[in-house]
């Protein structure tokens, strides 16, 4: 039997609650949901895209669930710090799967809203009926007899079942967000706790925002997170996404992430595993409008019995549109990471571009890495490119700095840095870009326990 059933029981015995301390746009497809996993278990490693991750194992375990909405945490804001030096952000803090009040909305310039989905279903209702779970269930359009229509994700489902709240951002159109909004999520619980997290991000016409994604945990309890974000960039939108994950070896985090792009519009998706349990990061970006650009890059560096995987799905089915994945791992221990790219381009998406790199570093024989570009092409003017590096540090490399008085250690943390570097680089915002580059030094020097500059009390 499917790990999946323990979760439909408590959606049926708690189903009353779960909808009082909900908002009707998240209430509408739960049924829909349930429904579905009736029929469809968590996918295990049978499961194509879960091929290197059994998301049916992971949910096996008797995990606890806020339902009642209890605080973790009185005050966030007071008993945490996540920052980054000489960069001015506006935090908003998410404690669990519980949306703290957001202290620098009056920093926020007009036309700009950051609050939670359960208030902007009050507030602004038609956007949130309008936005929510569509990208998330939807099957691609312009469907081709000759194209495998992509099935419903099961951990989505799963998160739409019992999600009780979450993050709502919308930016209205020319509404440019100078500060960074930086979203901290933290698991802190005395318990094994599992967190359903929720993001919906609408960026209108010409608008333009970066946001900052900051992931932490407690130490000494396991905890199962699912996060499904929602990216709406309307027409020559800008949206720049960087995330970071720190959290510890007992904690496994599923991240969805859906994206539809209109015409000229882009968004960059950018993530750095640091320390991890389990980390799986799904991504389906849609482009339906002529010109969109989308940018896919990735850093992951682990160690110990760590195990993170990426799987990308970049659909292109308007014409003259870009994409682009970049993943470098770096693998120590009895770690195992993954990586699956796969680019759609569709009957009439002409004059594609596109590009995927995945470069990996295996520094211990134990490491184990699977790499799975694809190309998946029904046009015939396109410039669609892949590729895919497995293998060790340059010998050659490593012997050069060593004849010129480097130790061998300090050697291999440059190389490795290095190498990572290209991923960094993609960072438009100079003091992050710093600032990751000594987050990734510090973690190859086995000094990274928690960033230097995050407190929790």
């Amino acid at each position: 039997m499917s790990n999946v059933q323990q979760y439909l029981d408590l959606y049926r015995e708690h189903r009353e609650l779960l909808e009082q301390k909900s908002s009707a746009p998240l209430n509408a497809p739960r049924a829909a949901a349930a429904e579905y996993l009736a029929d469809h278990p968590l996918p295990g490693k049978r499961n194509e895209r879960y091929k290197y991750t059994d998301a049916d194992a992971a949910f096996a375990p008797n995990f606890g669930l806020n339902l009642h909405r209890a605080l973790a945490l009185r005050n966030p804001y007071a008993s945490c710090h996540c920052s980054v030096p000489d960069m001015s952000t506006l935090v908003l803090y998410v404690v669990n799967d519980v949306v703290f009040p957001f202290r620098d909305a009056d920093r926020l310039p007009e036309g700009v809203t950051v609050t939670t989905l359960n208030r902007a279903a009050e507030e602004c209702p038609e956007l949130v009926e309008r936005y929510y779970h569509r990208a998330a269930a939807a099957e691609p359009a312009n469907a081709h007899k000759h194209i495998d229509r992509v099935e419903r994700d099961a951990v989505t489902q799963l998160n739409t079942l019992l999600v009780q709240d979450g993050v709502f951002v919308h930016i209205e159109a020319g509404v440019q967000l100078e500060h960074t909004l930086q979203i901290v999520f933290l698991s802190s619980s005395r318990h094994v706790l599992m967190s359903n997290r929720r993001l919906l991000i609408v960026a209108e016409e010409d608008a333009k925002a970066d946001f900052l994604l900051c992931e932490h945990a407690d130490a000494g309890h396991g905890f199962l997170t699912t996060q499904v974000t929602e990216v709406y960039a309307a027409d020559r939108a800008c949206l720049n996404f960087y995330s970071l994950e720190e959290t510890q070896p007992d904690n496994a985090r599923f991240s969805n992430i859906y994206v539809e792009q209109q015409a000229e519009s882009r968004v960059s998706l950018n993530g750095i595993a640091l320390v991890t349990g389990l980390s799986r990061t799904m991504i389906n970006a849609r482009l339906l409008g002529v010109g969109a650009d989308c940018q896919t890059t990735g850093a992951v560096i682990a160690d110990g019995r760590q195990q993170v995987d990426n799987s990308i799905l970049v659909d292109h089915v308007a014409e003259a549109c870009t994409s682009d994945m970049l993943f470098k791992y770096v693998l120590d221990g009895e770690s195992e990471a993954a990586f699956s790219g796969k680019v759609l381009v569709r009957p009439g998406a002409q004059r594609t571009l596109s590009h995927q790199n995945s470069a990996n570093l295996c520094v211990s024989p134990d490491a184990r890495v699977h790499s799975q570009p694809m190309l998946e092409i029904y046009a015939d003017d396109v410039r669609c490119n892949h590729g895919s590096t497995i293998g060790k540090l340059d010998e050659t490399a490593l012997l050069y700095l060593r004849q010129r008085g480097i130790p061998e250690k300090e050697a291999r943390l440059l190389l490795q840095h290095a190498f990572i570097n290209d991923v960094l680089q993609r960072v438009q915002i100079d003091a992050l870009r710093e600032r990751l580059s000594y987050l990734v030094e510090m973690r190859f020097r086995g000094e990274l326990r928690h960033c230097k500059n995050c407190r929790h009390h």
